[in-house]
């Protein structure tokens, strides 16, 4: 049988210690102001979806439309955009240690608290929405990069220090882009986003929008496949490996994009987390309203509280007066748009 290297990359992570679940929850009955209410959880593992197609599945499974999974558009793989890719992506493969402002335990392997113990999350009412959207668009960036920009000032004020650099991974959804046998297994590659200190909401806007230009997620999507080559035992050697080098990013940031789903209520998402990306941070915007979600890796050996703080300084920051007060001058429609 023919195997799967993307969905072989999150085995061999669960063999090595990792919870590779992806984290779900839907709040059918949540008002407005409300942090959430009463949530349903769910978790999927990541060898057998991604975000985007965990939540088709699980919309599907309580009767609800949906037609079709969100698809890349306007953007298709060729070798030379692949080649190109992987040039981009190249600089990125030498070993990166994160400066982390306490001890980082190497040794730790996920906990096994079920979701409700380990990710925190935030409800926006749909004029706080709106105002976000509005917000983005009056600073001529998209709603990701704009979510993404108050995320990593969160993380850099309480966990790495403002001077550490970052890097965020952050995914792509290719469904619609790449041949795949069956539309469920993670078709998904990654842009690895940079952050130094003092740069600013416009510099981190043309700095994801350079990464797509050079196809850096088509090169990153070619050396997921590097299975092929190391086989299935090599990739877990690599990890172990790259484990023992203390390689790392900050973390990991996913948005699922804009659904309206007829009966769906309200949902929060939020992706797994490793050693090497132990910040997991997640959104989907489902019926009008956003949801944020946040969790740890224990090898930072923070509790629920830390990312509690970290989640409640992020909502704050997006969540400002002249995002709310521009509502009344412009009405934005949010656009369809998974993650990039």
């Amino acid at each position: 049988m023919k195997n799967d290297w993307v969905a072989e990359m999150f085995r061999a992570l669960r063999d090595c210690g990792e919870n590779i679940s992806i984290v779900y929850g839907q709040t059918p009955d949540a008002r407005e102001g409300s942090a959430g209410g009463a949530l349903r959880w769910f978790e999927l593992p990541h060898d057998q979806y991604d975000g985007i197609s965990g939540l088709g599945e699980l919309l599907r499974g309580q009767s609800l439309r949906v037609d079709q999974l969100p698809t890349l558009r306007a953007d298709r793989f060729s070798f030379l955009r692949g080649l190109r890719g992987v040039l981009a992506v190249l600089p990125a493969l030498a070993v990166r240690r994160q400066h982390w402002r306490s001890d980082f335990g190497w040794s730790r392997d996920a906990g096994g608290l079920p979701a409700s113990e380990r990710v925190v999350r935030r409800m926006f009412t749909r004029e706080q929405t709106q105002g976000i959207v509005v917000a983005a668009k009056a600073a001529g960036v998209t709603v990701n990069t704009y979510l993404l920009f108050h995320l990593d000032a969160a993380v850099a004020a309480e966990l790495t220090g403002p001077l550490a650099p970052r890097r965020w991974m952050i995914p792509v959804n290719l469904r619609g882009a790449v041949r795949r046998d069956a539309e469920l297994p993670p078709q998904m590659s990654f842009l690895g986003v940079d952050i130094e200190h003092g740069l600013s909401l416009h510099g981190l806007q043309a700095s994801v929008d350079r990464l797509k230009a050079r196809g850096y997620h088509w090169g990153m999507w070619i050396l997921l496949h590097l299975g092929r080559v190391l086989g299935a035992q090599g990739m877990r050697q690599d990890i172990r490996k790259r484990e023992r080098q203390q390689h790392g990013v900050t973390g990991m940031f996913s948005n699922l994009g804009v659904w309206n789903v007829a009966g769906a209520g309200h949902w929060i998402f939020c992706p797994a987390v490793t050693r090497v990306y132990p910040v997991g941070a997640g959104c989907i915007t489902m019926n009008g309203r956003l949801g944020l979600a946040m969790q740890l890796h224990d090898a930072l050996g923070k509790d629920l509280r830390t990312a509690q703080a970290l989640l409640d300084a992020w909502s704050r920051a997006c969540v400002q007066e002249r995002a709310t007060a521009a509502i009344e001058s412009a009405v934005v429609a949010p656009r369809q748009v998974a993650n990039v």
